[in-house]
């Protein structure tokens, strides 16, 4: 989507497709957040960290909706569209270094679990109708 030769047209909806996989990311990765911490009582840090990547989830669905009201292919448009690249490279960063808190803190047949959990609650959303709106609500609540 910072590919100013990319045309308008396939922009839009690069940018559809990014936001129904956020919005489908975000609710699977809290319903699967919310089971880990009834299941285990994670320390201060990890906690921390759990509020943060949410942060950074609001924080890029802002962004996403944000480029919906500009025009596509604009220079405001591509700008908001690289801030989005940034604040995705980083969050995956940051996932990867909370996975590794994981490890010391959940047993691994848990860890598993919770990733088929995941990986269910994403086919679940995908079958659904309508993921935007589930995933406004979840973070509304």
């Amino acid at each position: 989507m910072v590919e100013p030769s990319t045309p308008r047209r396939e922009l839009a909806s690069l940018l559809d497709i990014f936001r129904l996989g956020l919005a489908i990311h975000l609710v699977a990765e809290a319903r699967v957040l919310r089971t880990l911490v009834s299941l285990v009582r994670p320390p201060p840090a990890l906690r921390l960290q759990i509020d943060q990547l949410r942060g950074e989830h609001e924080h890029q669905q802002a962004i996403a909706e944000r480029m919906v009201k500009l025009e596509t292919g604009s220079d405001c448009w591509f700008m908001s569209a690289l801030e989005l690249r940034v604040s995705v490279l980083d969050h995956a960063k940051r996932e990867e270094y909370m996975r590794t808190a994981l490890d010391d803190h959940v047993p691994t047949p848990m860890t598993k679990g919770l990733v088929a959990q995941y990986a269910t609650e994403r086919m679940r959303l995908l079958g659904t109708t309508s993921p935007l709106a589930l995933a406004r609500a979840t973070y509304a609540a």
